[in-house]
């Protein structure tokens, strides 16, 4: 053996041996997260995974089981919804199509729409609204709930006609006449809304002539290598991979069948793809991607969260006076829960996933929070492992 091949070998042996160790680390310190500052119980929700970033190398670890009658361990291979935490992509395909010349940001949504469904009333209100949460609709249109035969699948018959028409009749000036902030002379407000990126979904696939889905796999799951991730469109092997949800009631759940509402909650991914997505948006400034991702992460709207919590596109942006800002956004369905926040400058990242609706009580913060060491982590951190 030369000396090149051995030094070769032997700092591979060091790098997976500090690997190990950190990550052996890292798994003690998440523990006592779950057991110590949360009210987790395994109980309610059978699973979960948690990927963690720390600079260029990803953590996996499993806790529970994908059921309750089952023994097996959670694998990053295997599909969970993700619910709102789709908004982010959709966001990112927007972002993408308007700097093709698609659509324009400031266009009202009428001009988007078919005529039938153009409202008089919604002149004013923009694509920007629409990411951005500022048009006052609703969380849910109203009446969603008439098309419900089944609360598992709530968006099973509720169509995009369904969705247009309500639209086309929502009164905007009465909106804008309640907003808080109306007296203040603010012409926006921020109101988080699943009726927004429903809307928005359909303008993305009017303006492309492409599906949603199309435009995932096209603009973003091809190149992020995004393998295991869609909405409807699934290959044998992966839809076999899909975890089964558990209701709040312990209850076996099935994916949500979406013939609306997927550009709000309806993608469905694994650990692994999401964990790519989530280094993409770390590596904001060397990704094909990397423009977009970045602007859609500044804090541009005030939200009526916090102070200190802003909307970005299709992200939340948490801001702190003594350090980096947060971008986060979680999600839940009627049988799983999702969640990812990273830190830009120091290349740190959580995500997890579970297979119940159950609350997480703030374990991904606490984790992001423990791996930026108390939130005083440098970049020059990374080099020391957990700190």
């Amino acid at each position: 053996m030369n000396r090149n091949t051995y030094l070769t070998l032997l700092l591979t042996f060091l790098s997976f041996s500090l690997t190990g160790q950190v990550g052996e680390q890292l798994e003690k310190e998440i523990g006592k997260i779950i057991y110590y500052d949360t009210d987790i119980s395994f109980r309610n929700t059978p699973a979960y995974l948690i990927g963690v970033q720390l600079g260029d190398t990803s953590f996996v670890y499993a806790y529970g089981h994908t059921s309750k009658n089952q023994r097996e361990a959670p694998q990053s291979d295997q599909i969970f919804e993700i619910g709102g935490l789709t908004k982010s992509f959709t966001a990112l395909l927007s972002g993408i199509l308007m700097n093709e010349g698609r659509m324009h940001p400031d266009s009202s949504i009428n001009y988007y729409l078919p005529d039938q469904f153009k409202n008089p009333t919604a002149n004013a209100i923009t694509v920007l609204d629409l990411v951005q949460h500022t048009t006052g609709l609703p969380r849910l249109p109203i009446g969603i709930g008439l098309k419900e035969k089944d609360p598992t699948n709530p968006f099973g018959h509720y169509t995009k006609n369904d969705l247009l028409t309500y639209f086309a009749d929502v009164d905007f000036q009465a909106i804008k006449k309640n907003y808080k902030s109306y007296k203040k002379n603010q012409k926006k407000e921020y109101k988080y809304s699943h009726t927004n990126y429903a809307i928005l979904e359909v303008i993305l696939e009017l303006v492309s002539d492409k599906t949603y889905e199309q435009l995932l796999q096209k603009y973003i799951f091809q190149p992020c290598e995004m393998t295991q991730s869609g909405v409807h469109d699934f290959t044998t092997e992966n839809r076999n991979k899909i975890v089964k949800g558990h209701s709040l009631g312990g209850q076996p759940t099935p994916p949500w069948q979406m013939r609306s509402f997927a550009g709000s909650e309806g993608i469905k991914s694994s650990m692994d793809d999401l964990l790519k997505y989530m280094k993409a948006s770390l590596k904001n400034k060397t990704h094909q991607l990397g423009p977009v991702l970045a602007h859609n992460q500044q804090p541009f709207v005030k939200t009526d969260m916090a102070k200190h919590i802003f909307g970005g596109n299709g992200w939340h942006i948490i801001t702190n006076k003594n350090y980096y800002d947060v971008v986060m956004h979680a999600g839940s369905t009627t049988g799983y829960r999702s969640f990812m926040g990273f830190v830009s400058e120091t290349n740190t990242g959580v995500v997890i996933l579970a297979n119940s609706p159950h609350s997480m009580n703030g374990l991904g913060l606490l984790i992001l929070k423990m791996v930026n060491n108390n939130w005083k982590r440098t970049k020059k951190g990374l080099k020391t492992g957990v700190q």
